[in-house]
């Protein structure tokens, strides 16, 4: 009985960890202005051929003209952030 308490402890746990990494995670933009780049930068660090194409990445979820990288660049992204930008934060609206 003990056993099932200690797991449905570190269940909890888990998933509180989890919770928090979703939080944790950024938008490109955010990632963006961490590092102190222009848009113009932040297109050539992911390969992409103009600053207006990552500007349009980094829009809000309510603005208009906003677009999400295709996988190439998802891909791209990923490896750039080292982790800290993923698909989910193109997808998730933040408050």
């Amino acid at each position: 009985m003990t056993e099932i308490v200690k797991l449905k402890g570190v269940v909890r746990a888990l998933s509180f960890m989890v919770k928090a990494l979703i939080v944790l995670r950024m938008t490109l933009d955010d990632y963006r202005i961490k590092r102190g780049w222009s848009y113009s930068e932040l297109a050539r660090q992911v390969g992409a051929s103009h600053a207006a194409i990552v500007r349009r990445w980094c829009l809000r979820h309510d603005e208009t003209g906003r677009s999400i990288p295709n996988p190439l660049y998802m891909e791209r992204i990923i490896n750039m952030s080292m982790g800290e930008v993923m698909p989910n934060d193109f997808y998730i609206r933040r408050y």
